[in-house]
Formats: C-alpha cells, structure tokens, sequence
C-alpha cells in the first residue's frame, strides 16, 4: 500500500467528493464539513485552497484520494502555530493510513514553513484520532469544556499539539 499526500491540484474531485460523502465523516468536523458532499463542493475546496494558498492535501492510497489533511497557518500571536486537520473515508480506517498521512504532514511542515508548534482539537469521544497523534508524538496539552457544538450538544475537545523541539 502506498501513501501519498498531493496537493489539491493534483486531486480527481471526482474522487475527492466520493470518498468525503459518507455522513459519518463530519460527526467529528467543523460544521462548516456538508452532507451530502457533491461534487461542488469538491471542486469549490479545491479552488478555494489554492486561491488562498492553502496548506491542504488529499491523502492518497494507492492512486486513489481516499481523505484530506491540512492546516491553518495563524497571523497573530499564534504566527508559529498551526492547526491541524483530516478526515479519511471509513472504508480505509485501522490501516494505519491517518497515522502516515498526519507524519508525512508534520514533515512537510517543520521542513519547509517556520512553524514552532502543529496542534489539533479533538472531538474526546473521537478516540481514533486520539491514537493517531499519539503514535505522532502529539501529547494533551489541554482539555475544553463543553467547548463544541455539534448536532444540538456539547462536546469536551482535547487540544494535542506536538512542538518543533519534541519533533526533532
């Protein structure tokens, strides 16, 4: 099996709006994430992220766009920081191919932007992606209360983060 990540441009949105259309996708994304997810809605976070330069890559399996990875870069206080996201088609879960994908990331990131820290917020009951930025060397750096709405409750949210210096 080979794991790739690719840059949008390089992505089938075909594909892309495939794999992103399976409702249990966005039970642990931002709301902004839609269901159903069209092919213009593919195309639409294609053109966007690279219009905005974006930091976004789909993650391929064997020539196939089976998921996405990206990061928000920050401008403020938080200039060194990135933020960290992903999702993966549940058909390719327990591969290990989210554990690839988020190192093949955090490489790509420390070696080419001037970033001191990559973390993620983590939905708690999203225990998988919890094993994936540990086994990346993520380590809780935090813990949100009731921090996010989702589908009319609130969920507690676990900041994991993995700095330049642990990377190395």
């Amino acid at each position: 099996m080979i794991i790739e990540l690719k840059t949008l441009d390089q992505i089938d949105p075909c594909q892309l709006a495939y794999h992103a259309n399976e409702q249990s996708i966005g039970n642990y994304l931002r709301n902004s994430f839609p269901y159903p997810y069209t092919l213009d809605h593919a195309m639409s976070f294609i053109t966007h992220s690279l219009e905005n330069h974006g930091l976004d890559f789909g993650i391929v399996v064997d020539g196939i766009c089976v998921g996405c990875i990206g990061g928000t870069l920050h401008n403020d206080i938080d200039v060194h920081n990135c933020e960290l996201g992903y999702w993966l088609n549940p058909a390719y879960a327990n591969k290990g191919i989210m554990k690839q994908a988020v190192k093949l990331f955090c490489l790509y990131v420390f070696e080419n932007y001037h970033i001191h820290k990559i973390y993620a917020e983590v939905f708690v009951e999203n225990l998988a992606s919890c094993h994936v930025l540990e086994a990346n060397q993520f380590v809780k750096e935090g813990y949100l209360y009731e921090h996010a709405y989702k589908n009319f409750q609130y969920h507690d949210i676990i900041i994991y983060s993995l700095r330049r210096t642990i990377w190395k």
